[in-house]
């Protein structure tokens, strides 16, 4: 019996503890985060930074839903990519998922025909959204990917 109570005790504990780091705000640092992936992801090519502007229209993106964002894209030669969106908002944190989604479905249909080996790399991307923050990485490397982000946000 005692094993039981202090068993629940434990359980108690420890949901109290996720209820309050779920009501805590998210602090993420965009630029760190995707500088971060661009340098400790094994990636096959090479990722540049693109401009704000590039950003917005890569990804169709409305200004007014995004804070802050960083995207680094590949040569082209393989579909590896990294994007990290701050929303203003949880509902515009929304719109960023499904433009990304939206991105991935057509960089999918591009390197269908083009570099087929790239395809399941952009069916199964990392993409994870947190408060208002949208991360997004083509990668073979998910687990490593989560790892990192997990780090980072835990170090925030």
């Amino acid at each position: 019996m005692r094993r039981f109570s202090v068993i629940l005790v434990v359980l108690f504990l420890l949901l109290s503890v996720v209820g309050c780091r779920q009501e805590a705000e998210v602090k993420l640092e965009v630029a760190e985060c995707a500088h971060l992936l661009s340098e400790t992801i094994a990636f096959q090519d090479s990722l540049t930074a693109v401009s704000d502007e590039m950003a917005t229209v890569l990804y169709r993106l409305n200004e007014a839903d995004v804070a802050a964002k960083k995207v680094y894209v590949s040569t082209g030669a393989t579909a590896e990519e990294i994007a990290v969106f701050e929303a203003v908002d949880k509902e515009a944190a929304a719109r960023i998922k499904e433009a990304v989604l939206q991105r991935a479905a057509e960089q999918e249909a591009a390197f269908r025909d083009y570099l087929p080996a790239e395809v399941p790399k952009l069916q199964k991307p990392y993409l994870y959204v947190v408060d208002r923050y949208v991360i997004f990485c083509v990668s073979n490397h998910n687990e490593a990917v989560k790892t990192a982000v997990e780090e980072l946000l835990a170090s925030n």
